[in-house]
């Protein structure tokens, strides 16, 4: 299809990496300059790139770990070493949006469950790298999907979904109710549920259009000689243009205000760092987007219908949150999936009403507002923490004589904890001093002579 080659090119070699920084047009051309210039440049599915967090005070590293690897899906496990391994922390599921965007987008909402929380991400994979052999991807199998990740995970997991995703969340967890492993919680960030709650704007459009409509014009086949070849994709670059506007102009104006507003408080540097995570985009089976605007868009089948057929229940405690600038998931469409729930005036319901749809999983009001209120809710239906001797404090900056400066470098080479200083040998010692440049004037045997009696002085 030509605007599919186009945008995307003809191969995984037209990924291009981002032009050097000397080549990006002045801060003089303005940003709707810039944003004309990152709109049409084609970027490279980026990397997560957390590599350490502070968990109890301590700045530790974060590996990130795949549990498991399907062709539609990968559960990534983000493992943190605390100071205290015996501490339980509450097992997180995150389901990042799934409408053309990577999973990177929700970078800033792993980051700030880390150091809380066992984190866990379904990142869904790119249509187009998908051989057509794997089959079909739609809503039912994106909830067996999660019910699956589940059970890898293990134990009392928490559901936290994000736009697209929350219809999958509710699917997922009536599926693992009847399973008999509900999950412990279930959270929907910005995304409709019901828009007879707030009939407008895409709901009100796609009603009117029609589903033969979408599948004429949104879904494309991917073309060879990408591994996905010919298999019917809703293409990530109609997320960018959307799906629903008739004319370029209107979309990149409207995408220009999106990102003014839902960046608001993050300075410049926040903002151009989260423009390039919406624009690196990814293709999306083509039934689970039709599927998804049918059940959520037009048909509605998550409410109750004119029957009288009641919908299905889940029992696992919900929270809900809105933006009061959202279009798209807001006015109630979010707030609705109480309805489903076994106790529809239970539950948490939370409304930023001058944030953005983003806004609600990325930047200064998602960190400041709407996370306390979603770790607080998930805090509220944990496990109480199971009491556990006192241990020593394992800050390497408790060490007397050790700087931050110093901490930092050994950081680099992998040391966060006094325990690791402790279990050094003279000779193992003499090797970290001369990486870390301080052979002259060692130090490293002495904080470990010094991290040794502390942690003899500290065990009952």
């Amino acid at each position: 299809m030509p605007y599919y080659h186009s945008y995307s090119g003809t191969g995984p070699a037209s990924r291009a990496p981002p032009p050097a920084p000397g080549l990006r047009p002045p801060e003089a051309s303005g940003l709707s300059a810039d944003l004309y210039a990152r709109t049409v440049r084609r970027y490279r599915h980026p990397n997560f790139c957390l590599l350490s967090t502070v968990v109890s005070g301590v700045r530790g590293p974060v590996v990130e770990r795949v549990v498991h690897a399907a062709p539609f899906w990968t559960l990534t496990a983000f493992d943190r070493l605390p100071p205290d391994p015996d501490v339980a922390f509450p097992a997180v599921l995150l389901l990042p949006p799934h409408a053309g965007h990577c999973p990177t987008l929700i970078r800033d909402t792993v980051a700030a469950f880390l150091p809380g929380h066992a984190v866990h991400v379904a990142a869904w994979t790119d249509a187009r790298d998908v051989p057509l052999a794997a089959g079909a991807f739609g809503l039912g199998e994106a909830a067996e999907a999660v019910a699956d990740m589940t059970a890898l995970i293990g134990g009392s997991v928490h559901l936290v979904a994000m736009a697209e995703a929350g219809v999958v969340g509710i699917a997922a967890a009536a599926l693992l109710e009847a399973r008999g492993a509900a999950p412990a919680t279930l959270t929907l960030i910005g995304g409709p549920v019901d828009c007879r709650a707030d009939h407008a704007g895409l709901a009100a459009g796609a009603a009117a259009l029609g589903l033969d409509w979408f599948v004429r014009t949104v879904i494309a086949p991917v073309p060879a000689p990408f591994a996905g070849a010919y298999r019917e994709v809703f293409p990530g670059f109609f997320t960018l243009t959307g799906f629903l506007t008739s004319t370029l102009d209107r979309s990149l104006s409207d995408h220009k205000e999106l990102f003014l507003r839902l960046v608001a408080g993050d300075g410049t540097d926040g903002h151009r760092a989260f423009f390039e995570e919406f624009l690196a985009v990814m293709d999306v089976p083509a039934e689970f987007m039709l599927q998804w605007i049918e059940a959520v868009l037009i048909d509605r089948p998550f409410a109750l219908d004119a029957d009288g057929e009641e919908p299905l229940r889940v029992a696992t405690p919900l929270m809900t949150v809105e933006a009061g600038r959202d279009a798209f998931g807001g006015g109630g469409q979010t707030h609705a999936a109480h309805l489903l729930a076994a106790d529809p005036d239970g539950g948490c319901r939370h409304t930023e009403p001058e944030a953005g749809r983003f806004a609600l999983f990325h930047g200064a009001r998602w960190r400041a507002s709407v996370f306390p209120r979603v770790a607080d809710f998930i805090a509220s239906h944990a496990a109480p923490p199971a009491r556990r001797a006192a241990t020593p404090a394992e800050d390497l900056l408790t060490l007397p004589g050790l700087t931050p400066a110093l901490a930092a470098r050994l950081n680099r080479e992998g040391v966060y904890f006094v325990r690791q200083i402790a279990r050094l040998d003279d000779s193992a010692a003499d090797d970290l001093d001369r990486r870390l440049g301080t052979d002259a004037h060692p130090v490293v045997a002495a904080l470990g002579r010094e991290a040794r009696r502390r942690l003899m002085a500290g065990r009952p």
